[in-house]
């Protein structure tokens, strides 16, 4: 298989068969081996579902960000899923130079 071919996708995070453990998917041909293989014993029609998308998505049948949508909803009804925080930029302790500075309207 091609590196192409995993359809890769913006990372989702997960929690593992193993208390505590966070698993890190960011293709639909991970996302499938997680779902077929370490996927929890509770199994919902999402579960159905997105094991359904993630092999059409491998077959060329769907885009990834499908695959993505249809993991991150049955994680969700499954409770495994991990919300990711946005990402902020680091503090340097100086202020931000357009801070306090006034917009000129030109006529």
């Amino acid at each position: 298989m091609v590196y192409e071919d995993y359809k890769t996708f913006q990372r989702v995070q997960v929690f593992g068969r193993q208390p505590g453990q966070l698993v890190s998917v960011s293709s639909a041909y991970d996302a499938a081996r997680f779902v077929l293989e370490q996927w929890p014993d509770a199994t919902g029609p999402k579960h159905l579902m997105a094991r359904e998308i993630l092999l059409k998505c491998l077959e060329g049948s769907c885009s990834a960000a499908v695959a993505r949508v249809a993991l991150i909803e049955a994680a969700r009804e499954a409770s495994i899923y991990m919300e990711a925080e946005p990402l902020r930029t680091a503090y340097t302790g100086k202020p931000d130079p357009k801070w306090g500075k006034r917009k000129t309207v030109r006529r």
